[in-house]
């Protein structure tokens, strides 16, 4: 299955949203990647956390959490995020498949007077001032449980039909299925342009083409984007050796895959892991 998301479409529906409910929106994909995000022009108080390289960090993996735990779940999810405020997720599907999220939220639950040692902790970890967070706090959206349903109930049935509306595509191209098919069940090996033209059959012109078309980028690219999803699954979800997961993605030198992946996720391996609290973490 071959899945395209219509940025511009998903933009305009976010947009519509947020004007009626002031609350923010995010659409994610089934890989945990942000897609679309409204309004442009974030809250003042998240602002300032992203405006460091840790805070915008920690965002991004609170974020990837709670998709996480949608995927999980199945169903509108919420949580806490790392500063504080509530955010809730919903799956989209297609039958039985995710094929991605929709996250809503940015919403203060707390009183000032309870968030000032939160606020306090944060200014002093990211290296910003705390009682600028503070002032900026009090402009957030105020927890109204009632809101927060019925925008749970209308989001839910709207990503009930994202597909019908060609906000999402869904297509079947078979050469291009098996391609993906085909790299994902040979991730430990050496995947490359002429092993796969040998084992499908294909032309290096018609490969390329194929590429652009259905995934958007060269096939190495996809190649090694797949190779890092599959890398954060593991280092999300299991405590295999960092370098055993290097060698499962198809990267025998691990420090190749250490660089790898701090280009591409923008933080290493060990950093990621720590993130996400499995039992044991053996590196």
């Amino acid at each position: 299955m071959l899945i395209n998301f219509n940025i511009e479409k998903l933009d305009k529906l976010l947009y519509d949203f947020y004007t009626i409910t002031g609350m923010t929106l995010s659409v994610w994909n089934a890989d945990f990647q942000q897609l679309s995000f409204q309004p442009r022009e974030t809250r003042a108080f998240c602002r300032t956390i992203k405006s460091t390289e840790k805070g915008k960090h920690a965002c991004f993996l609170s974020d990837q959490k709670l998709c996480i735990e949608c995927s999980k779940t199945g169903r509108p999810t919420k949580h806490i995020c790392h500063a504080g405020l509530i955010d809730l997720a919903l799956p989209i599907k297609y039958k039985d498949t995710v094929l991605g999220y929709i996250m809503f939220g940015q919403i203060s639950e707390k009183s000032e007077e309870e968030m000032k040692p939160i606020l306090r902790r944060l200014g002093k970890t990211l290296g910003v001032d705390a009682a600028r967070l503070a002032e900026e706090y009090r402009e957030l959206l105020p927890y109204d449980e009632a809101l927060i349903d019925s925008a749970a109930s209308i989001l839910k049935l709207a990503t009930r039909y994202l597909w019908l509306s060609d906000h999402i595509d869904i297509g079947y191209d078979s050469v291009a299925t098996e391609i993906d098919e085909y790299i994902r069940a040979h991730l430990r090996e050496e995947v490359c342009v002429d092993s796969l033209c040998r084992a499908l059959g294909l032309s290096k012109k018609r490969l390329y083409a194929v590429s652009h078309k259905n995934f958007g980028v060269p096939i190495g690219e996809h190649i090694g984007a797949l190779r890092i999803g599959e890398a954060k699954r593991l280092l999300e979800s299991t405590d295999l050796p960092i370098q055993q997961i290097a060698c499962m993605v198809g990267i025998q030198d691990y420090n190749y895959f250490a660089k790898f992946f701090k280009l591409r996720v923008g933080t290493s391996p060990l950093k990621y892991r720590k993130e996400f609290p499995f039992n044991l973490h053996r590196d």
